[in-house]
């Protein structure tokens, strides 16, 4: 009994190894295929748009900041009383947390912005890898654009051009 069992094992182990083996994978890039549609320009000019609001905003803090540090700085050659000097490096700090603040929410924005934009293109393009990958045959896909595969015995398992081909057709 325990012979059978342990060949119907092994029978099961070999079936999955052989079956895994057979499934083709290939790679594509997502970065190259969002590159190479028209959508992301006018993504990119409404990100910079907000970027820029955000740029000035940071460019007025910090200018606002320097008058400070000036303020300071002639405050103290005045031999100014220490009250003024302590109610001036409080206005100060309270800049530099306006500064970060503006900073961490522009940058914030700007991320859930770029997800907004860019997801409909997301979208088109997985639907496109998976009619690729249909046709060419491939049970999986893996995205190499951050450079995750780091060696492929076959570069024509690499899609990426069939699908610009597939996007560019609609």
């Amino acid at each position: 009994m325990k012979k059978l069992i342990l060949l119907f094992t092994l029978t099961l182990s070999v079936l999955f190894v052989s079956e895994a083996q057979a499934q083709k994978v290939a790679t594509v890039n997502t970065q190259v295929l969002i590159d190479t549609m028209p959508q992301k320009d006018s993504a990119d000019l409404k990100l910079a748009a907000i970027a820029q609001v955000y740029d000035e905003k940071l460019r007025d803090l910090q200018m606002e900041m320097q008058n400070k540090q000036k303020e300071f700085e002639a405050k103290v050659n005045a031999k100014a009383s220490q009250s003024q000097l302590e109610l001036l490096q409080k206005s100060y700090e309270r800049l530099v947390q306006e500064y970060k603040e503006t900073e961490e929410m522009g940058t914030n924005e700007l991320q859930e912005a770029r997800v907004k934009l860019l997801q409909p293109l997301i979208e088109v393009i997985k639907k496109a890898v998976g009619d690729v990958a249909k046709a060419k045959g491939y049970a999986h896909v893996i995205d190499n654009a951050q450079g995750v595969v780091l060696w492929s015995a076959n570069t024509s398992d690499d899609i990426t051009a069939a699908v610009i081909a597939q996007l560019l057709k609609k």
